[in-house]
């Protein structure tokens, strides 16, 4: 219990000054004092005097939040951005000044926000260390402000690869980076906290472990995509090496989806299918035309499976050859599944290329589905 022990005029000014009735005054740990108005209270800042005991170990958990924040920042929620914006875009690619603008306020918030309000980030979250203030409390927007605003200095990784702050919090008595200086924040490890600043903690964990799955999840996507964009594709020949298609790293030829058909590929991650088939012209009457070709395949393909959706069909090309394209939904053993169809006439055959996945996925694969088609061809066209 601390006791008001008197008054002392010192240059016209007050001093309030009090006595720990169980501790000798002289053993308060130095340090910044709060200052109220004219009176100087003897309150030292217990975070500093916490800080100061830190070694080297809070830097490498430090180090080791940090790099969780950028892979989840980076690939989770730039991922997010990406997709979002690939998905509002009608074009297949999206505008990129826009994703790297909202990457970036995002990424300011990010800071601004759990630092300013928790103290956490998710980093900071899984390596129990928290962002303080004087009193062991999260900062509060302003202070979070001035740090995010110098982070994008002292711990950027394409300034200086974040030195500036590894350096500060080596060589600082209270191993603050610059941000933390200029506004007189601290972290610290959890534990430390006491009962200090840990309300609401269960509810803040269950928001935190949830933005971490989500960005995982994006994280992952986004890698993936990009895997997919920088290894070369596959190319994949017909049985008699006169045509082909080109599809991603990522699928394989697979011979028992349709043991009939000159290509059989798949990915079976995402479970998405392709297959061809070819017929010589020669196999049939003189008179049959595309169209003609295009019903027949149709009338087989609605008898194979249960409660059949047809598309409308439509007239394109694939590869300068003349085609046409139609869905068909429909249940194979109980299960929905979408199919495009696309009949190709080249000079010497008919073809079918069909390529299909599960109903509720097919607007997802649908791109990739209509990309690996339209790069059916001759093989002399290589």
């Amino acid at each position: 219990m601390l006791y008001l022990t008197g008054i002392k005029l010192t240059s016209g000014v007050y001093h309030l000054e009090e006595q720990d009735v169980t501790n000798n005054p002289s053993t308060v740990a130095p340090g910044p004092y709060a200052t109220y108005g004219n009176y100087h209270r003897r309150e030292p800042d217990k975070m500093a005097v916490l800080s100061e005991t830190y070694g080297g170990s809070i830097f490498f958990r430090r180090w080791a939040a940090w790099m969780i924040d950028f892979i989840l920042i980076v690939f989770g929620y730039g991922g997010l951005v990406y997709f979002t914006a690939k998905k509002v875009s009608e074009v297949g690619t999206p505008n990129m000044g826009m994703v790297v603008m909202l990457f970036l306020m995002g990424s300011f918030c990010y800071y601004l926000l759990l630092e300013g309000l928790t103290g956490y980030t998710l980093g900071k979250f899984v390596l129990r260390i928290q962002v303080v203030n004087g009193e062991g409390k999260p900062p509060g927007i302003v202070k979070s402000l001035i740090r995010t605003l110098i982070h994008l200095v002292d711990t950027n990784p394409l300034l200086f690869f974040g030195l500036p702050a590894g350096i500060c919090v080596l060589v600082t008595p209270r191993k603050q980076r610059i941000g933390d200086m200029a506004a007189n924040t601290y972290v610290v490890k959890v534990r430390d906290l006491g009962t200090v600043s840990r309300k609401k903690t269960g509810i803040l964990s269950g928001v935190i472990i949830l933005m971490t799955i989500i960005s995982v999840i994006f994280a992952v996507s986004l890698i993936s995509s990009l895997i997919t964009q920088m290894v070369k594709p596959e190319v994949f020949t017909s049985k008699d090496s006169q045509f082909a298609v080109t599809a991603p790293w990522n699928w394989s030829r697979d011979d028992r989806i349709n043991e009939d058909a000159d290509i059989s590929i798949k990915n079976e991650f995402t479970e998405r299918y392709l297959i061809v088939l070819s017929e010589p012209k020669s196999d049939f009457d003189s008179s049959m035309t595309l169209q003609d070709y295009k019903g027949i395949i149709e009338d087989h393909l609605v008898s194979g499976i249960m409660a059949p959706e047809l598309g409308n069909p439509s007239d394109i090309e694939v590869n300068g050859y003349p085609a046409i394209e139609f869905t068909l939904k429909g249940e194979v053993e109980g299960t929905p599944i979408m199919y495009n169809v696309t009949t190709i006439e080249t000079p010497s055959h008919y073809h079918q290329v069909l390529a299909w996945t599960y109903a509720s996925r097919y607007s997802r694969a649908q791109q990739e589905l209509l990309k690996i088609r339209d790069s059916f061809r001759e093989m002399n066209m290589l």
